[in-house]
């Protein structure tokens, strides 16, 4: 194993360390309790701002039914005089359908104000109980992001000084190593990505996943001394 491999082995072994300390934080019930708090806050809060949308449309109803409300029966009342100074009954049943019409458009004006009324009565109701929900998700929120905070502080020494070696020991490795490195994490290959080869030579075998090798990955790893399991895509070198 040549000392740049060495080095990438360290490089990686602080990688694992660092992604551990990622699934712990991931993992930590405080973190589990945060994400709750701030999906059913987003909820609540989503449903505050649909009452709305939806009680300012209720309104903008309202207000068009209430003009043809008064127009409707501006018309009635004019109808009703002319009604009242018909000569005889003949003439007077002539406006009958008509004063049925209007006075049938002026109740379903009213059905129809009181139904978006009792709607908006209803939304304001649910208000009233999401705010307080809100209110209490909230202030569990910002408990649960304190102790998490105090949690990230408890770890975040460990996390920098990892952090640091990495970066110092990122500047000695040989670019091509560390990009291929990378390039496999990218893909979404399992760690360890660099693993020692297993078996002799005629046998050349993945030290993880056990397959073994192709006759070109075998090849490969003679001549470069790494190539990639076609099982598993992590990269083999020899030892």
């Amino acid at each position: 194993m040549t000392e740049n491999m060495q080095t990438m082995l360290e490089y990686q072994k602080l990688d694992i360390a660092l992604r551990k300390m990622n699934v712990e934080y991931n993992n930590h019930p405080d973190k589990k309790r945060l994400d709750a708090a701030r999906s059913k806050f987003n909820e609540v809060q989503a449903n505050l701002n649909a009452g709305s949308a939806e009680s300012e449309t209720l309104a903008a109803e309202i207000e068009r039914v209430y003009a043809e409300f008064k127009t409707t029966l501006k018309t009635l009342e004019t109808l009703e005089k002319e009604f009242a100074a018909a000569e005889n009954d003949e003439e007077k049943a002539k406006f009958l359908p008509r004063l049925e019409s209007l006075k049938s458009r002026l109740d379903s004006c009213r059905n129809k104000i009181a139904s978006r009324i009792d709607r908006i009565k209803r939304i304001s109701a649910e208000a009233v109980k999401s705010l307080d929900t809100r209110k209490t998700v909230r202030e569990e929120f910002d408990k649960t992001k304190k102790k998490l905070e105090e949690y990230k502080d408890q770890v975040k020494p460990e996390r920098e000084k990892i952090e640091g070696q990495m970066k110092a020991l990122g500047e000695k490795i040989d670019k091509d190593l560390l990009e291929r490195y990378a390039k496999a994490r990218s893909e979404g290959v399992a760690v360890p990505i660099y693993v020692a080869v297993a078996g002799d030579e005629n046998s050349y075998a993945c030290g993880v996943c056990g397959m073994v090798l192709s006759q070109t990955s075998k090849s490969e790893l003679k001549s470069k001394g790494i190539c990639q399991c076609e099982t598993c895509r992590r990269l083999v070198y020899l030892r």
